[in-house]
C-alpha cells in the first residue's frame, strides 16, 4: 500500500468519524440562529482590511481560519499572533496559529496547522428578585467563546487543494458552560495564473455545542450550529514594482434570518464581502474593502521574515474597531 493511499484513507476515516460525533452528539438538539457567530467576527489584520474577502485568498498563517486549503500555498513556517478590543472594548477578541507549509514530496498532506481563537469580556449581570418581585444585581459575570482548532491540507492536482479543519467549542455565558465539536472544509482551484475559485464550508457537520443545564425553553441542552457556505475568488495582477489582488466571497446561511442579512429568500440569506490590496515589491501593503456592506481598510509591511498588518473596521451603531497582527515566517 503506498502513502497516497494511506493518507486518502486517512482523510475519510477522519471525515466519517467527525459525522458521527456530530451526529451522536445530539440528546436533544436545539437549532439556534447566531450560535455560530462568535467565531465569524474573522481574524488577522490583512484578511479583516480586506472586508474578509478572503476565502481564495491572499493566505498568511490565518489561512486555516479562512480557508485550510490555502495553507496548501504557503511554502514555509508561520507564526500569527492578533489582538483587538473590539466595538470600543466592548469585547476582547485574540487569535494565534501555527502553520507549516513544508514541501512534502508525495504526500496527500501538505500542509498542517494549528489554531486559538478567544472571544470574551465581563459584565454579564446575575439578578434576582426581591420581595417586591424587583429584579436586583446579585453578581457579575464574564462569558467566553474559545475555539482549539487542528487543520491539515494538500494537493488533488496540480490545480486543486483541499482542507480540512476540526475545532472543539468551548463556551462560557455566566451561568454555565458548553463544549462542542464541529468541521470545516475547503477547496481551492487555480483556474487560471491570474484566478483563484475558493469554496469554503463551515460547520460543515452541523456542529453541536453541548451545555451543563437545560438551556432553553424546549429543555434541550445541546445546541447545533448551522453550515455556512462561502464561495469566492481572486484576481490577481502585477505590474513593474506593484500587484494588485481583487477578492469576492459571500457567506451563504440557511437560517432564516431575513432582514438580518443583506439578501434574503426564503429561509435563505446572502452576505457579501469584497477587498482589495495593492502592494509595491510584495513589501508595503495598502487595502480596503467592505464587510457586509461596512467600510474596511488598512496597510502593512512585510520585511524579510516578519509581517506587521493593521485594520479598521467602520460600525455605523457600534465603536468602530482596529485590529493589529504580527507574523513571523522560518
Amino acid at each position: 500500500m503506498n502513502k497516497h493511499t494511506t493518507s486518502s484513507r486517512i482523510i475519510r476515516a477522519l471525515l466519517a468519524a467527525l459525522v458521527l460525533v456530530a451526529i451522536a452528539g445530539g440528546g436533544s438538539l436545539h437549532a439556534a440562529k447566531f450560535s455560530g457567530d462568535p467565531f465569524s467576527l474573522g481574524v488577522g489584520a490583512r484578511g479583516l482590511a480586506m472586508g474578509g474577502a478572503v476565502v481564495a485568498g491572499p493566505f498568511d498563517g490565518s489561512a486555516a481560519y479562512w480557508n485550510p486549503a490555502g495553507m496548501s500555498l504557503l511554502a514555509d513556517r508561520r507564526l500569527i499572533g492578533m489582538h483587538a478590543e473590539t466595538f470600543g472594548s466592548l469585547l476582547n477578541h485574540d487569535f494565534v496559529a501555527y502553520t507549516d507549509g513544508r514541501s512534502r514530496a508525495g504526500s496527500t498532506v501538505q500542509a498542517f496547522g494549528f489554531y486559538l481563537y478567544y472571544l470574551g469580556g465581563g459584565g454579564i449581570k446575575i439578578t434576582q428578585l426581591n420581595e417586591f418581585d424587583r429584579p436586583y444585581v446579585v453578581r457579575e459575570e464574564s462569558h467566553s467563546d474559545i475555539l482549539l482548532s487542528a487543520a491539515m491540507a494538500g494537493k488533488l492536482s496540480e490545480r486543486l487543494f483541499y482542507g480540512l479543519t476540526g475545532k472543539i467549542i468551548y463556551r462560557d455565558i455566566g451561568t454555565e458552560t458548553g463544549t462542542g465539536l464541529t468541521l470545516d472544509a475547503g477547496m481551492l482551484y487555480q483556474w487560471r495564473p491570474f484566478l483563484r475559485l475558493g469554496l469554503m464550508v463551515t460547520d460543515i457537520t452541523s456542529g453541536f455545542i453541548r451545555y451543563t443545564g437545560k438551556t432553553f425553553e424546549t429543555g434541550a441542552n445541546v445546541e447545533s450550529i448551522y453550515p455556512t457556505v462561502k464561495p469566492g475568488f481572486l484576481l490577481e495582477h502585477s505590474h513593474r514594482d506593484f500587484t494588485g489582488r481583487f477578492a469576492a466571497a459571500s457567506e451563504i446561511k440557511f437560517e432564516n434570518l431575513r432582514a438580518a442579512s443583506q439578501y434574503w429568500s426564503g429561509s435563505l440569506s446572502l452576505d457579501a464581502h469584497y477587498g482589495w490590496e495593492l502592494g509595491w515589491r510584495e513589501m508595503v501593503f495598502g487595502r480596503a474593502g467592505f464587510d457586509i456592506g461596512r467600510f474596511t481598510a488598512g496597510g502593512g509591511v512585510n520585511v524579510r521574515k516578519f509581517a506587521i498588518d493593521f485594520a479598521y473596521l467602520h460600525h455605523s451603531d457600534l465603536d468602530a474597531t482596529f485590529r493589529l497582527s504580527a507574523e513571523y515566517r522560518w
